[in-house]
């Protein structure tokens, strides 16, 4: 079936079609100036150049659109009847086109949704919120859990804007960066039997009680990935959410594992001990990731560079 275009249809646009853009920016000069000589003047172009384009104006358009009258370019009716909404066009053109506005914080509106994993969210959480409140104390931060690899529909959906963790795979189709490198460490309750210990061989990891995240259960972990099946670690709980890793450390002789600098924020409001892992599970990176459509967006890339400042500023 053959589609009829409407006045409304902007599928097609079959009059632009037929026009060179800048040959709209010479009609709206001629217009201004009156004058080919000075129109080619502030193109910086030739006379000669000018004199082509109006004349292919005049073909295009079916209208002499500005004739010589004593010496000087008169617009006919049509043309002053096209340059009103050309003109208007052509400003609200170069506006979009223009580079964005310093961005202002204090301007800032709305939510921003973060997905923090290995227990990053204690890292960033009250430095963050401390500095919204200060610098952008209309925006809301929204946080949450994201465990093992980054999910590309959180992104792609925009239910998450950032996302962080020890992602092992980031799709091509993101942004990503580095946040930190660290050491994996066990972390158990001072009181622990195996407290005492500064660093865990392989054989060591079957002797704890292991818990992970619900939304692990059934998953790949990263000691998955990492170990061989002659050490493969069980764990025999998940818990809901990272928040309440601490209270279950302190009332169990269960262990669990998170960045050092996780530990040792931690370790300032609880009696926890960490433990050195084997070489296999020790070293660990830290992404933050965002969309391609967020990339350029003043908003995110501001939030983003806060979350690198907050980071770089903790001690390693």
């Amino acid at each position: 079936m053959i589609r009829a275009h409407t006045p409304g249809d902007t599928s097609r646009l079959p009059q632009l079609r037929r026009i060179d853009m800048n040959l709209l920016l010479t009609f709206d000069a001629l217009m201004k100036t009156r004058s080919a000589t000075a129109t080619a003047a502030q193109l910086h172009k030739t006379q000669p150049a000018i004199s082509r384009e109006l004349a292919r104006l005049r073909q295009v358009l079916d209208d002499p659109l500005l004739v010589v009258t004593k010496g000087r370019l008169v617009p006919t009716e049509r043309a002053l009847e096209l340059h009103a909404t050309v003109r208007d066009s052509l400003i609200r053109i170069e506006t979009a086109l223009a580079p964005p506005e310093a961005f202002e914080p204090a301007r800032a509106a709305g939510v921003v949704n973060i997905g923090t994993g290995a227990h990053t969210e204690l890292l960033l959480a009250a430095p963050l919120l401390e500095r919204l409140r200060r610098a952008a104390p209309n925006l809301v931060v929204r946080f949450q859990s994201v465990h093992g690899n980054v999910e590309p529909d959180d992104l792609d959906s925009e239910r998450m804007d950032i996302a962080i963790g020890l992602f092992a795979n980031v799709p091509p189709r993101f942004h990503s960066v580095s946040l930190f490198r660290d050491k994996r460490v066990c972390v158990v309750a001072s009181r622990h039997p195996m407290a005492h210990r500064k660093r865990l061989s392989l054989d060591d990891l079957s002797r704890f009680q292991w818990f992970a995240f619900a939304r692990m259960y059934g998953r790949e972990t990263n000691f998955d990935r990492l170990l061989k099946p002659s050490h493969r670690v069980a764990f025999s709980a998940y818990l809901s959410g990272f928040g309440i890793t601490p209270y279950v450390l302190l009332d169990t002789d269960y262990a669990t594992t998170m960045p050092s600098r996780v530990a040792r924020v931690h370790g300032r409001h609880f009696p926890l001990t960490t433990i050195d892992l084997p070489a296999p599970l020790r070293d660990i990176e830290c992404f933050m990731t965002w969309s391609k459509r967020q990339h350029t967006s003043p908003l995110n890339r501001w939030i983003r560079e806060q979350i690198v400042d907050i980071v770089n500023q903790e001690p390693e």
